[in-house]
């Protein structure tokens, strides 16, 4: 088995810290709880619904290209995410309570904060991939501005 690097002991760590205070019971039932319907619980295809109906950007057209029939649903998924700001990012995490402030810097160790737009955009590690992607598929254009601008950059290069 191998050592754990230091931003895994500082995750194990905070998951330590998170169950501090939980008391685990013998004779109370425990329960995970599907809000969308917490009556059936959760199934994928309650899932899949529940996606599929919330609301969708505001970019025009950007729902008919989001959850187009062609498109993988984990990539729609990953867009539909990316424009809400419901990535996983650090500055989520910590926003939800699962990570410490202290922890929002990006991965990649530049000394920002990890935000969709950061690592998508301005990141001098992940961002620059979408440089070498765009070049790559021979995209040119202005660098966008945020995630939405991003977003419709790469769908409107496939044509649509």
């Amino acid at each position: 088995m191998r050592r754990l690097w230091a931003w895994e002991e500082d995750l194990l760590g905070e998951c330590r810290a998170l169950l501090d205070n939980v008391v685990v019971q013998y004779n109370v039932y425990d329960r995970w709880q599907w809000d969308p319907d917490p009556h059936e619980g959760y199934t994928v295809r309650g899932a899949y619904q529940a996606l599929t109906s919330m609301e969708v950007p505001t970019i025009e057209g950007g729902g008919e290209l989001i959850w187009h029939k062609q498109v993988p649903l984990k990539v729609s998924i990953l867009a539909w995410r990316m424009l809400k700001d419901k990535l996983p990012t650090r500055s989520n995490l910590q926003r939800r309570g699962i990570l410490a402030a202290a922890n929002t810097t990006c991965l990649s160790g530049c000394g920002l904060e990890e935000t969709a737009s950061h690592i998508f955009l301005y990141c001098e590690v992940f961002g620059s991939l979408w440089q070498h992607i765009r070049s790559w598929i021979g995209m040119s254009g202005a660098h966008p501005q945020n995630i939405s601008e991003h977003f419709l950059q790469f769908t409107h290069s496939t044509g649509h």
